[in-house]
């Protein structure tokens, strides 16, 4: 009653108060809970709703499962199919009961598709069951977002055998995607060293002119100065270029890589290093990345490398090379199928080899390894019946990634799409299946086939050794592989230390959220001036301290902070 008469004699300041008494109450409830959550239990999640019939192996009627796409550079359709209605899409929902349905797709650099994405949710438009993406820190304000739910109670309650079997050979494919201790979406796992980097050359100009491939990086500066200087394609026109590289997006590219001249001097832009001590540091900010960029200003300077590589991207770059410009480019294993293959078809009588990555003036050599995953997939928070999209990856991993003998996708997901026959023979060869090749595991949800981690690089080990009983998996595998690319695989199982992978797999620490895209720009944008003259090699060391003070410090702290704590949490 005293309240109630307090509430009286105060009016409207009294009820102000009141309100704002419970307010913050509730306020103080919801924070506590939100920063308790990592260390909470996980529960068992239990579907929303009745669940739709699935019945051996198989929904009826179909269930439908949304999601949203992108149109990446290597997806090709065949017959008049788009992502929406292809050849894969009839085979799910024949054999599984699925109907995937696209809400929107976009096209051009995945940014547009992110950013698109991230202005779904600031204005409440209705989001897709399942988003996947390629990664990119530009993805975490979508998994903290609130419109995605923790996974990893679902996998362990809905993925298949076979499923948790290929993740648990890379439990750090989680580590990219857990914010405040939920993994907060299913890492798309991809093969031990499958993106290793090699050294291609263009072996019909080496022929031409006498040379021999190089073993370091000396001798490959003489070989890039014949390849600029000699007309190597003897075509009387002074345009061709040494080596091929991508600059626009980082110093340490998935594909026509410069990081292999700075590997050369013993560390890595644009990655965390793992020092002898234990501790990471940033590979970026080392004291041999000033003989890096003094090599590539000398290449830059001497014309051996294009003078657009700070605007064209990956892609791009690997295009020139397949226009039969190029002397030399470093790229993963798999690109000499594509894009590199295609200087084949574009030159007649090109050639071209894999070689080691050369090493430096001290016998060090270093360039990109593989990750464990190379991107993921997010469930809406909404999502009744999640176990509808891992039915649908438990299938792809039955059937797709490593098929058992006497199965329908031994050789492909379909034929006349991903393989062919001749004279009762699988091929994979394009001109061997009418129409062309248009391979449907890039309409998957997982963007492109997921891995065991360990199945590939076994088989691979297993053709090049010569093996007699070889499996379905292996045989597919011998018809995929062009003959540049099992002498690369070759080259890395012999080679392991040189292939490195960023030693931070963590989600972005705080001072990387707040400013660590402006510290990268920072670097980047000095690296570039003085490879291409603007800036003198010594001005590296003012913005090497410009980057520990407006941040670099705190950023290598916490980054240290979580490399202390994988032992405690795997």
């Amino acid at each position: 009653m005293k309240g109630w008469k307090w509430l009286k004699q105060t009016g409207m300041f009294g009820l102000a108060v009141l309100f704002f008494i419970v307010v913050m109450t509730f306020s103080f409830i919801y924070w506590q809970d939100q920063s308790d959550h990592s260390s909470a239990p996980q529960e068992t999640p239990e579907p929303v709703g009745q669940p739709p019939a699935f019945v051996d192996g198989k929904y009826e009627p179909a269930a439908v499962l949304t999601t949203v796409g992108h149109l990446y550079p290597d997806i090709e359709f065949k017959n008049g199919e788009d992502l929406q209605n292809n050849v894969l899409s009839r085979i799910l929902e024949d054999k599984l009961g699925i109907r995937v349905n696209y809400l929107w797709t976009t096209t051009g650099d995945e940014d547009v598709y992110i950013n698109k994405l991230n202005t779904s949710i600031a204005t409440g438009q209705p989001l897709p069951d399942i988003v996947s993406f390629k990664g990119g820190q530009n993805l975490y304000p979508l998994l903290r977002s609130g419109a995605f739910r923790d996974v990893g109670p679902l996998f362990e309650l809905y993925a298949s055998p076979k499923w948790k079997a290929a993740m648990a050979q890379a439990p750090e494919a989680w580590d990219r995607y857990t914010v405040n201790g939920k993994r907060m979406a299913v890492p798309i796992l991809d093969g031990k060293m499958n993106s290793n980097e090699v050294l291609y050359i263009r072996q019909d100009w080496l022929d031409k002119l006498g040379l021999k491939a190089p073993s370091t990086l000396e001798e490959m500066e003489r070989i890039m100065e014949a390849f600029v200087r000699e007309d190597p394609d003897g075509n009387g026109i002074d345009d061709t270029y040494g080596l091929s590289i991508s600059l626009k997006n980082s110093f340490f590219s998935w594909m026509s890589d410069a990081g292999f001249v700075f590997g050369a001097y013993g560390a890595l832009p644009d990655i965390w290093n793992e020092g002898a001590d234990g501790k990471l540091s940033y590979g970026s900010v080392q004291p041999s990345i000033w003989e890096g960029l003094t090599t590539l200003k000398r290449w830059m300077e001497l014309g051996y490398v294009p003078k657009d590589a700070e605007i064209v991207g990956e892609i791009q770059a690997a295009e020139a090379w397949a226009q039969g410009k190029i002397g030399m480019i470093v790229a993963p294993l798999w690109a000499a199928g594509w894009p590199l293959g295609n200087v084949t078809k574009n030159v007649p009588d090109a050639s071209f080899d894999a070689y080691p990555i050369p090493v430096g003036p001290e016998g060090l050599s270093g360039t990109r390894g593989t990750p464990s995953e190379f991107g993921a997939i997010a469930i809406n928070a909404d999502m009744e019946n999640p176990e509808i999209f891992f039915n649908y990856m438990n299938f792809v991993y039955d059937n797709f990634v490593d098929p058992p003998p006497g199965s329908p996708y031994r050789w492909g997901i379909a034929e006349g799409y991903d393989y062919g026959y001749v004279d009762g023979k699988p091929t994979l060869r394009e001109s061997d299946v009418p129409g062309g090749l248009a391979d449907p595991q890039k309409y998957l949800l997982s963007l492109s086939l997921p891995s065991v981690p360990n199945l590939l690089s076994e088989s691979i080990a297993r053709i090049n050794s010569g093996t007699s009983d070889l499996t379905s998996y292996d045989i597919k595998n011998k018809l995929l592989r062009t003959p540049q690319e099992l002498k690369g695989w070759k080259i890395v199982e012999s080679n392991p230390g040189v292939y490195k992978t960023d030693s931070f797999t963590g989600a972005p620490t705080p001072t990387m959220e707040k400013i660590g895209d402006a510290l990268d720009e920072l670097l980047h944008d000095a690296m570039l001036k003085i490879v291409y003259g603007q800036e003198p090699v010594s001005s590296f060391d003012r913005v090497v301290a410009r980057w520990h003070s407006l941040g670099g410090d705190k950023m290598t702290d916490e980054v240290n902070e979580w490399h202390a704590s994988l032992g405690k949490t795997r």
